[in-house]
């Protein structure tokens, strides 16, 4: 699904330099519905600090016939 509006933050967390080990992503999407989801996200350090999180919003493009013009939910794409 297409990308329409992309944000990431930063924190503090970040202030003594990348953490190192593992992370926990989690992304969930908040709402999906008239041809538009938004997800929100968030990164997790192996010091259960939280240097990162994000929200986008994503088009939902209905699946295409092979020769027809691209459709999305909400409506006919030009791309």
């Amino acid at each position: 699904m297409p990308t329409a509006e992309p944000s990431t933050h930063f924190t503090d967390a970040l202030d003594d330099g990348a953490p190192r080990g593992w992370a926990l992503v989690r992304i969930r999407t908040e709402h999906a519905g008239g041809g538009w989801a938004v997800d929100d996200s968030a990164v997790w350090s192996s010091g259960l600090r939280l240097p990162a999180s994000g929200r986008r919003a994503r088009v939902v493009r209905a699946r295409r016939n092979p020769g027809a013009p691209a459709q999305s939910a909400a409506g006919t794409v030009n791309s």
